[in-house]
């Protein structure tokens, strides 16, 4: 028992580092995105980010949320890049930029944020952020509301 303890706790060190082709360690996305910590990140770390991105959001500080939102997204964090693709396609803190916003809400939804799938879908019906492709809304629809998001439930009818 002892022995398999060990072992577990072994490859847990073990592939907490990653390496590169030469042996090199590798920053994760997690750690690049937040590699210069400071006083906007608390404690430097990604759930941090996050949460002062939403309070600064709170707070009418949209530019600023934006920012870390923006960090927090590169970081791999699915939902901040639903939020992020919102800003944006609403200009608030960032210049608007549909196109933009369509790919964050896209990669959202590739990383499973079901609302990335509804937005993502939506731009698709509408063809304001995407080209207008019913099959595409619907299918990315679908994935939302298999995902558990209701207003995509209630956008192909079966509310």
């Amino acid at each position: 028992m002892r022995r398999l303890l060990m072992l577990a706790l072994l490859s847990v060190v073990a592939c907490s580092e990653k390496k590169g082709q030469g042996g090199e360690a590798v920053q994760d996305k997690a750690t690049a995105a937040l590699a210069s910590k400071d006083e906007k990140c608390p404690g430097g770390t990604v759930k941090g980010c996050f949460d002062a991105a939403a309070e600064a959001e709170r707070k009418g500080e949209v530019a600023r949320a934006a920012e870390l939102y923006t960090r927090v997204c590169d970081a791999g964090v699915a939902r901040a890049c639903t939020v992020l693709g919102t800003l944006v396609w609403q200009g608030r803190g960032v210049s608007a930029d549909p196109a933009r916003a369509f790919s964050l809400y896209m990669r959202a939804c590739e990383a499973g944020d079901a609302a990335g799938c509804f937005s993502a879908g939506i731009c698709h019906r509408t063809g304001a952020c995407a080209e207008k492709n019913d099959a595409e809304a619907s299918k990315l629809l679908r994935r939302a509301c298999d995902g558990g998001d209701a207003r995509a439930c209630a956008n192909l009818g079966g509310g």
